[in-house]
């Protein structure tokens, strides 16, 4: 009878587990990209969830979007939070500029990042990322 007591109490732990939310983080970036100015996104994002964040020029013939595809991650010991982040800048609706980076953000610590065509450091994107979870 303890024995089936247990499993029913596992079982039903289990369950109420995987109906958990996923971990919902604030994101605070600075995007920089060669030739413009930084562009500073404050988002919340849930793990494993996208996140798209979008800026019109006052004249309305440029456009920056910036995807972030977060999840919750460690690396060394260290929480935090795992990013794929796609940088696209459009002028007059033809593609310009589209920088990916994959960025690993500890829990409340700054992490800065810079990368060029192909991963080559010339400076084309710079991102400075925090992010904490709620």
């Amino acid at each position: 009878m303890k024995i089936q007591n247990i499993i029913i109490s596992l079982t039903a732990f289990i369950s109420i587990q995987s109906f958990a939310a996923a971990p919902q983080y604030q994101v605070n970036m600075r995007v920089g990209m060669k030739g413009s100015a930084p562009l500073s996104i404050n988002t919340p994002v849930k793990s494993g969830k996208k996140a798209f964040v979008t800026e019109i020029s006052e004249d309305g013939l440029t456009e920056t979007q910036v995807e972030v595809f977060a999840r919750k991650s460690q690396v060394d010991n260290k929480a935090g939070l795992y990013m794929d982040v796609l940088v696209t800048k459009r002028v007059r609706g033809q593609m310009r500029f589209s920088e990916r980076a994959q960025v690993f953000a500890p829990d409340n610590q700054e992490m800065e990042f810079g990368l060029g065509k192909k991963g080559k450091a010339t400076g084309s994107l710079s991102l400075a990322v925090m992010a904490h979870q709620l």
